[in-house]
C-alpha cells in the first residue's frame, strides 16, 4: 500500500497532452466554447484529475446554461419584448458574462489538481499552436450553422461578435 494525496492525479496514457488550465480559459475568450469546454473536459481526463467528474459536469452545465440563456434572449427578442439596440446587446452581454464566469470557475477547480500534477513532475504541453489555430478556425465553426442560438453557444467572449446576430 502506498501513500497518496487526496488531490493527487492518477496516471493516464494521455498525460503527454495536458495543458495549463489557463489555456482552455484563454480559448473561451478568443476562440469560443466549442473549443474551451471540451478542452477542459479532456484536460481533466488526461491529467487524471480526482475532480474530473465535477469538471466534466461543470462543462455540461456551461453548455446547457448557455443554451437556456441564449434561448431566452432569442424568445424575448422574437416576442418583441426585447427591443433592438442596447437592450439586446445587454442581454447577450449577460450570456457572455455567464460563459466567461463559468469558464473561470472550471479553470479554478482544475488548477488545484494541476498544481499538484505539475509539482510531481507531470508533463505540460504548450498550447500556443492550438490557440493560434483556433483563432483561424473560429469563423468556420461559428458559420457551420446559421442560427443565432448556435452563435450564442459556440462564440467566444467577444460581445461584439454576438451583436451581429440579427443585425443589431
Amino acid at each position: 500500500m502506498t501513500y497518496q494525496i487526496a488531490d493527487e492525479p492518477v496516471e493516464t496514457s494521455l498525460r503527454a497532452y495536458v495543458v495549463r488550465p489557463s489555456a482552455p480559459l484563454l480559448a473561451s475568450m478568443v476562440a469560443g466554447a466549442w473549443l474551451s469546454w471540451p478542452w477542459f473536459a479532456f484536460n481533466a481526463i488526461a491529467m487524471g484529475s480526482p475532480t474530473r467528474r465535477k469538471e466534466i459536469a461543470l462543462c455540461a452545465v456551461a453548455f446547457a446554461g448557455t443554451a437556456v440563456l441564449g434561448a431566452i434572449v432569442i424568445a424575448l427578442f422574437d416576442a418583441g419584448l426585447l427591443p433592438e439596440g442596447a437592450p439586446v446587446r445587454l442581454a447577450v452581454l449577460g450570456v457572455v458574462t455567464f460563459k466567461l464566469t463559468i469558464s473561470h470557475h472550471i479553470s479554478a477547480v482544475q488548477s488545484r489538481t494541476f498544481h499538484v500534477y505539475e509539482y510531481y513532475g507531470g508533463p505540460v504541453r504548450n498550447a500556443g499552436r492550438i490557440l493560434g489555430a483556433s483563432v483561424l478556425v473560429r469563423g468556420f465553426v461559428i458559420g457551420l450553422v446559421d442560427h443565432p442560438l448556435w452563435v450564442i453557444i459556440v462564440a467566444g467572449g467577444v460581445p461584439g461578435l454576438h451583436a451581429g446576430l440579427w443585425g443589431w
